[in-house]
């Protein structure tokens, strides 16, 4: 099943490009992606749902629990599959720690997502996810 998403764009914290640096959260987002990710996520507010109702509906969301490295426990992670237009595939995740609200989500890529659909903060998207 696929679901249709809409949402903005949102600026985000600034935090993801930290971790996104972090050869653990690399290899994962490898993994699930099939290449190299761009390091940043794109950040999107949600409308009419939330990540707990992705959760709860989607049956194949993947979870990566808290785990430890170099001394510290770093925060697990929800991923879904999805698919933007011009961009491709993408995984959509929802990191378990956020400071974000619940229908924020954020997109992980190859590309520089902004750049690559010329968009700014709070213009609409559309995206899907794998359920």
């Amino acid at each position: 099943m696929r679901i249709l998403l809409k949402a903005r764009y949102i600026k985000g914290f600034d935090k993801a490009r930290y971790f996104m640096r972090l050869e653990p959260y690399k290899n994962i987002f490898r993994r699930y992606l099939g290449k190299d990710p761009f390091e940043g996520t794109f950040n999107i507010k949600v409308q009419n749902i939330s990540y707990k109702d992705l959760v709860n509906k989607c049956k194949n969301t993947m979870t990566i629990p808290d785990f430890h490295y170099n001394g510290r426990i770093l925060g697990g992670l929800y991923i879904w599959r999805g698919e933007m237009k011009d961009l491709g595939e993408i995984l959509v995740i929802r990191p378990f720690r956020s400071s974000h609200e619940e229908d924020v989500l954020e997109i992980v890529s190859d590309k520089i997502i902004s750049k690559s659909l010329d968009v700014k903060p709070g213009d609409l998207i559309e995206l899907y996810i794998d359920c």
